[in-house]
C-alpha cells in the first residue's frame, strides 16, 4: 500500500496535469502557496517597519538634539525602501498558472537573486550608519567629555580633524571592518528574521524533488 501510494505521489508531481495524485498535488500546491504568501506577507511588513521606524527614530533624535542624525539616517533608510518594494513587486510577475514545483523553484530564485540586491546595499549602508553615529558622538556634548578623558588618559599632540589620531584611527578600522564584514552582517541579520521560513522553503523543495526523482 505504501509503495503504490509513494508511486501514486511521483507520478502526480511528474506531470501535474495529470489526475493520478489530485489530493497529493493540492496538498503540496497549498504548501507551496502558504509558504509564498507568508515571506511575501513578511516582506511587506518589514517594508512598512522601516517606514514607521524612521518616522519614529526621526521624531526621537529630534527631541534628544540629534535632528541632523535622523534626516541622515532616513536618508539611509530611504533606499531600502525603494529597493525592497522593487524587488516585492517582482513577485507579482512569478506565475502560479505552473505547476508547484517550478512555482517554488522560480520564487526561491528570486529570492536569492534578491538577497545579493540586498546585500551589495548593505555593503554601504552599514559603514555608513557607523560613521553617521560616530560623527554625531564625538559632536555632542557627551561625547566631548569623553574625549577630553581620553586626552586625559592618554595625551597627544597629533590632533586630525579636531580629535586624539587615535580615535579617529580606531574609527577607520571599525569602519573598514563594517565593509569587509558587510554581507556577514546582513545575513546574520536576514537569518535572524526570516531563517524558519527560509529553513521550511528550502525543505519544501527539497521534498518535492526527491520525490520527483526518487
Amino acid at each position: 500500500m505504501a509503495k503504490s501510494i509513494e508511486s501514486m505521489w511521483k507520478q502526480g508531481f511528474l506531470s501535474e496535469e495529470s489526475l493520478s495524485a489530485p489530493k497529493i498535488n493540492d496538498l503540496y500546491g497549498r504548501k507551496s502557496q502558504n509558504i509564498v504568501d507568508k515571506l511575501q506577507r513578511m516582506f511587506a511588513i518589514n517594508i512598512k517597519a522601516i517606514v514607521i521606524g524612521s518616522v519614529i527614530m526621526l521624531i526621537m533624535m529630534t527631541l534628544i538634539g540629534a535632528p541632523i542624525l535622523g534626516v541622515y539616517m532616513c536618508c539611509l533608510l530611504a533606499p531600502l525602501v525603494y529597493i525592497a518594494q522593487k524587488e516585492l513587486n517582482k513577485t507579482n510577475g512569478l506565475s502560479k498558472g505552473q505547476s508547484s514545483y517550478d512555482y517554488l523553484i522560480n520564487f526561491n530564485n528570486w529570492l536569492q537573486s534578491s538577497i545579493k540586491t540586498y546585500a551589495k546595499y548593505y555593503q554601504y549602508f552599514y559603514p555608513l550608519l557607523f560613521l553617521g553615529m560616530a560623527i554625531q558622538a564625538l559632536a555632542s556634548k557627551a561625547g566631548g567629555k569623553i574625549v577630553d578623558l581620553l586626552l586625559l588618559k592618554l595625551p597627544t599632540s597629533w590632533v586630525i580633524l579636531g580629535q586624539p589620531y587615535y580615535l579617529i584611527i580606531a574609527i577607520v578600522l571599525v569602519t573598514l571592518l563594517m565593509i569587509k564584514y558587510a554581507d556577514a552582517l546582513y545575513r546574520l541579520d536576514l537569518n535572524i528574521v526570516y531563517g524558519r521560513q527560509f529553513k521550511k522553503l528550502k525543505e519544501l523543495i527539497a521534498d518535492m524533488e526527491e520525490l520527483r526523482n526518487g
